[in-house]
C-alpha cells in the first residue's frame, strides 16, 4: 500500500464525507487517520488513506474531484512519506494540559499564547479558536489541548501566560486534562 494525505476544503454541505470515503473505498484504499472541522461555514478535513500499489495520487484526486464536482470542493491528494520530526524522535515524557483563554478580539491573539508555549517546548496537539469578535469576551474563545513536558517548570509557564492575559485583557486557565475533563463532566 501507499500512503497519501488528502485535504478537502470546501463550503459545508451534507454529502461530503459520504462521497470522499466512498470513492477511496471503490478504489480499494483504506482510511488509516482521519480529521474534520467547521471553520463557520468552511468544511476542513485532512485523511491519510493508505491506497493500493497501482493507484496514483493523481488519478484518484481526479476520482474525488469528478464525483464532487457539483460540491465546489477543493481536494488534493499528496504522496506521504511520513518523515518523524526529531521532537516525535526524541519525544520528552510529557502531561496533557487544556488551556483557555476569553476576552476580547484583538490581532495577534493566537501568536502570543502559541509562541510563549514554544518558548516553553510545549507542544499544541488541537486548537479551536472562535473569534466573533468585539467586546464580547464569551464571543472570544480559544482552547489549547497541549503536550506539556514534565520537566517545564508550571510556575514560569502560568506566570508567562498570565502577563500575556493581563496586558491583552484575556482571562486564561490552565488546567491538567484530567481535571479539565472532570470538572467539564460535573458541570453537564
Amino acid at each position: 500500500m501507499n500512503k497519501v494525505l488528502i485535504s478537502v476544503l470546501g463550503n459545508d454541505q451534507p454529502g461530503i464525507l459520504a462521497t470522499v470515503a466512498t470513492v477511496i473505498n471503490q478504489r480499494q484504499g483504506n482510511i488509516e487517520n482521519l480529521s474534520q472541522t467547521l471553520l463557520h461555514t468552511v468544511f476542513g478535513a485532512l485523511l491519510l488513506v493508505d491506497i493500493p500499489k497501482q493507484e496514483t495520487p493523481e488519478s484518484l484526486q481526479q476520482a474525488l474531484q469528478e464525483a464532487s464536482a457539483s460540491m465546489g470542493l477543493n481536494i488534493t491528494v499528496h504522496p506521504w512519506h511520513e518523515q518523524i520530526a526529531d521532537w516525535h524522535q526524541n519525544k520528552p515524557e510529557t502531561q496533557p494540559y487544556i488551556i483557555s483563554a476569553i476576552g476580547p478580539d484583538r490581532q495577534g491573539l493566537v501568536a502570543e499564547v502559541a509562541s510563549q508555549l514554544f518558548k516553553h517546548g510545549v507542544n499544541i496537539s488541537n486548537l479551536q479558536a472562535i473569534f466573533k469578535g468585539g467586546k464580547n469576551p464569551m464571543e472570544n474563545v480559544m482552547v489549547f489541548e497541549i503536550d506539556v513536558p514534565r520537566a517545564t517548570n508550571m510556575d514560569e509557564l502560568r506566570e508567562a501566560l498570565a502577563e500575556i492575559a493581563e496586558r491583552l485583557d484575556l482571562e486564561i486557565s490552565v488546567q491538567h486534562r484530567k481535571i479539565f475533563e472532570s470538572v467539564s463532566t460535573i458541570l453537564t
